[in-house]
């Protein structure tokens, strides 16, 4: 029998929940890009450096926002050192690098890779130890330095959330500081169009997987779960078309609303089991993390369903496949739905498609309750219910479809 936190005295319509809105303004919209000159003035910066990766650089974006900050009237400087996913070694570089220049003001341009970075970066610049000490939860104590990011990637939400993700001694790790808060996202989907096909599917599951993990959490309200909402409406419509027609402005749009709905749904409600299946499998088996979580998203939905039915079901309303059905075939309807989806971005199904053997199911198992529990997931886990869920994804074996 699933044990629940409601079991346990957890009742939804007694909550009393809060809610943190977006502390930083979010300027979002085709061309957004264009305002940073006056944000930069607003924030009364005058010499703006900006973070970012070797991958944007060579897109030509880097060039593109670096012109429009000096037609703007402001000399900038660059620190693009940055490749794949962030470590404590290179963000201590970044921060490093920071510190030694003459810059008042912070621009982080790139997937949440390059924002996290430069979160921290303009936090290092005014506080004194090491990134390792602040990533031990130790506070910032000094105001950073002005902070706007630029996402190029409809993805992570980190424009809007006050989390810097990282590997530390290879394992995911994270500072969740007021300081990492920027004041300023600018979010244009035009950034976006130049991603190819396998960093869009990353990238948009990585979307999917916050908005509905968000809904499979004791944090989750009235208020996240709206937003939860329509960001996956958004990317049930529109992830596949930007998959297979980059170009597509208006998929490009609404996925990049998508990401900054969800980073809002994810600074007030953590992911869960999806996310934590994802940090076992990235660092082990090299794969993004957008896709590890992607993998995972369908089996952790399937693992809570007992405890979401209604939630999932409003995922579906008004889609074809769900007309009809009761609430509980709606809810299964709407895991099935998030796996052809997956299918349809070409994203692999199951574990044993992208290499993970089954002798190390219980490894990763022990791994996750050790490091990333969650406790929060609606459903209580034991390391037993856990092992079961990797022996589901290593099979390709979604539970609550059995018999449909």
């Amino acid at each position: 029998m699933t044990t629940s936190p409601k079991d346990l005295g957890y009742d939804p319509l007694r909550q009393i929940f809060s809610f943190r809105t977006v502390r930083n303004k979010v300027i979002f919209g085709i061309d957004s890009r264009m305002r940073i000159g006056t944000e930069i003035t607003s924030l009364k910066g005058k010499k703006p450096l900006i973070v970012t990766d070797s991958g944007v650089a060579q897109s030509g974006l880097l060039n593109d926002l670096r012109e429009i900050v000096e037609s703007s009237g402001f000399k900038t400087s660059t620190f693009d050192r940055l490749t794949g996913e962030p470590t404590l070694d290179t963000v201590q570089t970044a921060a490093n690098f920071v510190r030694e220049s003459d810059c008042d003001l912070i621009i982080g341009l790139g997937g949440g890779s390059a924002m996290d970075t430069a979160k921290v970066a303009a936090a290092m610049k005014t506080n004194e130890r090491d990134v390792g000490y602040y990533l031990k939860k130790n506070p910032f104590t000094k105001a950073r330095l002005p902070l706007i990011l630029v996402p190029t990637t409809a993805g992570t939400g980190a424009e809007v959330t006050a989390d810097a993700v990282m590997f530390a001694e290879g394992k995911k790790r994270w500072i969740s500081d007021a300081q990492t808060l920027a004041d300023t996202a600018l979010v244009d989907p035009v950034l976006t169009i130049s991603m190819p096909p396998k960093v869009t599917a990353s990238t948009g599951l990585d979307v999917l997987a916050h908005a509905i993990e968000g809904m499979m959490v004791t944090y989750s309200n009235p208020m996240t779960n709206t937003l939860a909402l329509k960001a996956i409406q958004l990317a049930f419509g529109n992830l596949e078309r930007a998959y297979l027609n980059g170009k597509d402005l208006t998929a490009r749009y609404r996925m990049m609303l998508a990401s900054t709905l969800a980073g809002m749904v994810n600074e007030n409600c953590p992911a869960t089991f999806a996310h934590s299946v994802g940090y076992t499998l990235t660092s082990r088996y090299g794969l993004p993390h957008g896709i590890s979580c992607g993998i995972a998203l369908p089996y952790v939905m399937s693992y809570n369903i007992a405890l979401c039915e209604e939630e999932f079901a409003e995922m579906v309303q008004g889609l074809e496949g769900a007309r009809g059905l009761n609430r509980k075939d709606m809810a299964a309807y709407a895991v099935s739905a998030v796996r052809s989806l997956i299918a349809a971005v070409n994203v692999p199904s199951n574990l044993q498609q992208v290499g993970v053997p089954k002798s190390q199911l219980e490894e990763l198992a022990k791994e996750l309750l050790a490091e990333w529990p969650r406790p929060y997931n609606l459903r209580q886990s034991s390391h037993e219910d856990i092992l079961q869920l990797y022996k589901d994804m290593w099979e390709g074996r979604l539970t609550c479809l059995q018999g449909r």
